[in-house]
């Protein structure tokens, strides 16, 4: 099996497991937890350009 099919078999697979949650679990427990996600993401990419740039190599 390729690696795009086992890639889009595994995204599948979490999306049939994450809509049973969902539709299982009341609205607040999960929105809770996805709010911890996306914050925890806007955090690490919260960054200066300069500190973007060492990071990726680039010193312009």
């Amino acid at each position: 099996m390729s690696f795009n099919k086992e890639n889009m078999d595994e995204r599948m697979k979490f999306i049939d497991i994450w809509s049973k949650y969902v539709l299982e679990h009341d609205d607040r427990v999960w929105s809770r937890q996805q709010n911890v996600i996306i914050n925890s993401c806007l955090r690490s990419f919260s960054m200066k350009k300069e500190d973007y740039l060492k990071l990726k190599g680039d010193r312009k």
